[in-house]
């Protein structure tokens, strides 16, 4: 059926070419809008036979505007079209509006009408751009060569990146966005501000460790924000193998670059860490760079569930459950303590110091001694540091220690760790065996001591079980060669299960008591606060025992 007022498009299709174009255009309009539209149908051949060039333009998709000049096209010769963008999904086309409804203002996606196949093999992709197969058996759509090249290059160096250890944030399923719950953030070390504080102003490691897909880096990106420039996160997703190294190997090359640098106050490793070895290492990277280390796991809500992690990371079921076997046997660690951040650790060694110094005055005062001026062994070379300078609450030995599971499980150790703590030194005292110091704890830290700490003595000290809870709380300053740092405490419940001695001389850090057996302890005048953070411990094996030496001190 022809329209009425069709002398405008008679007009424009004077071009012989163009006309066997807009025959079929309108063909495809009058289908589209019936017989009973007629001032549709017209519109709609305007729209899809002609534009202001006198370019078909197919598919009911516009032209692209162009200002340049154009030329006619040659007879014979196909007429080239602009071709659309690729869509994200093929839709079914719309209906064309009829002529009583009135067209939208802005129109986001445009109608598409079937296209002659023998026209549209005739339309040639322009250059620079890829084929691309249409989903779901659509027609072919095109993707520019640039993204192509892009995603070719992400996909040779995802195949090349070892066992992936930074988790996707979407799920298999259509996209589902991994949203982990406010909760899956509660540690101290990102939640309280005088934790805050102090880390940024120490040098802190914190080591991540957990299975994949549960969360990890989420939470060393929230490391990242929480501490901005004082932080630096290694991922071991970001290091691949090498000819000369394992990408292990370039992680830890990083990572221990960064810490003797000293740089970041708070060095975050990325990475499932899940064997006990690799927690030793990391314990000991630490200790030789003076700093503390801070073992932390993903408290998302699908952080110990196989099936979750499995279809989150792409992993079989089983090879999941054999990485939650291997972290779950090393969740608990050698023993769980405040360890002494830099500024403690530096007050505490300068009162230890000062305490040897006034002790080699009273030489002359020795019990028990009948060495030689000549053979005499300076304190501060008979006493050993023993590693980091720490105050321990539950020794563990990696769950073989009794209630050591119990413990690790309360509450108060979970919200407790990784905090920040003042502790308070009132006084120091050296043995034959040991030189420690004896930390007073406050309400808020007795919480995290165990009520049998003084009854577990061993051997078992008579008197030792009437103490107040928290007396054997020290820390161990140095030991002679051969002593373990374990001894430290008995030696300090020894001293004060034993009765009141008035003070021997008063010195200008405190009172100096001798107890005999070559007992001393000065009661501090005024406490040595200490700042501390509550963390756990891992060490390599058992290490070598040093073998006995007889050595002696004048003063003991």
């Amino acid at each position: 059926m022809e329209p009425e007022n069709n002398g405008e498009l008679s007009d424009m299709l004077e071009n012989p070419q163009v006309e066997v174009a807009a025959a079929a255009a309108a063909m495809v309009v009058e289908e589209s809008t019936g017989p009973e539209n007629p001032a549709a149908a017209v519109e709609e051949k305007k729209q899809l036979a002609v534009n202001g060039s006198g370019d078909w333009a197919p598919n009911g998709v516009a032209p692209v505007e162009d200002d340049s000049p154009r030329e006619a096209p040659d007879a014979g010769q196909p007429v080239p079209c602009a071709t659309p963008e690729e869509p994200e999904k093929e839709k079914d086309p719309e209906p064309l509006l009829s002529a009583t409804e009135e067209a939208p203002t802005q129109q986001t996606e445009e109608p598409k009408p079937p296209t002659p196949e023998k026209v549209q093999d005739e339309v040639e992709a322009p250059k620079g751009v890829e084929q691309i197969p249409a989903q779901n058996g659509g027609e072919k759509t095109e993707a520019p060569a640039e993204v192509t090249a892009e995603k070719d290059k992400q996909a040779e160096a995802a195949a090349a990146q070892p066992e992936k250890q930074c988790e996707p944030e979407k799920s298999g399923e259509a996209g589902e966005v991994t949203a982990p719950t406010a909760g899956s953030l509660s540690f101290a070390l990102l939640q309280d501000d005088k934790t805050k504080e102090a880390l940024r102003s120490s040098r802190t490691l914190v080591v991540i460790r957990g299975l994949p897909g549960s969360g990890k880096t989420f939470l060393s990106r929230a490391l990242a924000n929480a501490y901005g420039d004082c932080c630096s996160v290694f991922c071991a997703d970001d290091y691949v193998a090498s000819a000369d190294s394992d990408a292990r190997e370039a992680l830890d090359q990083a990572v221990g670059a960064c810490c003797a640098d000293a740089v970041s106050p708070l060095v975050v490793v990325d990475d499932g860490n899940r064997a006990r070895e690799r927690l030793a290492c990391l314990a000991q990277l630490a200790r030789d760079h003076g700093m503390v280390v801070i073992f932390l796991e993903p408290r998302t809500e699908w952080s110990a569930d196989v099936a979750q992690l499995a279809k989150l990371s792409g992993r079989k079921p089983s090879a999941v459950t054999a990485m939650k076997r291997q972290l779950d046997e090393a969740r608990l660690p050698l023993f769980f303590g405040w360890f002494l951040l830099a500024s403690g650790r530096n007050r505490l060694k300068s009162a230890g110091a000062d305490f040897l110094m006034a002790l080699d005055a009273f030489k002359k005062n020795a019990v028990g001694s009948s060495v030689s001026e000549g053979q005499e062994v300076p304190l501060e070379q008979y006493f050993k540091s023993k590693g980091s300078l720490h105050c321990t609450t539950k020794f563990c030995d990696y769950g073989k220690a009794e209630g050591a599971k119990e413990y690790a499980e309360k509450p108060v150790v979970s919200e407790f760790y990784s905090s920040a703590f003042d502790l308070s030194v009132t006084a120091l005292f050296v043995t034959p065996r040991t030189f420690g110091a004896r930390v007073s704890l406050a309400e808020n830290q007795l919480v995290l001591w165990p009520a049998d700490a003084e009854k577990e003595a061993e051997p078992p000290i008579t008197g030792a079980a009437s103490l107040p809870a928290g007396s054997r709380a020290h820390v161990t300053l140095g030991c002679a060669v051969g002593v373990e740092a374990v001894q430290t405490g008995l030696d300090l419940l020894e001293i004060l299960v034993l009765p009141q001695v008035e003070p021997i001389t008063d010195l200008e850090l405190g009172s100096l008591r001798f107890y005999g057996e070559g007992r001393w302890m000065l009661e501090l005048k005024e406490p040595v606060c200490v700042p501390a953070c509550f963390s756990s411990s891992y060490k390599s094996g058992q290490g070598k025992k040093e073998t006995k030496k007889k050595k002696n001190c004048a003063i003991l």
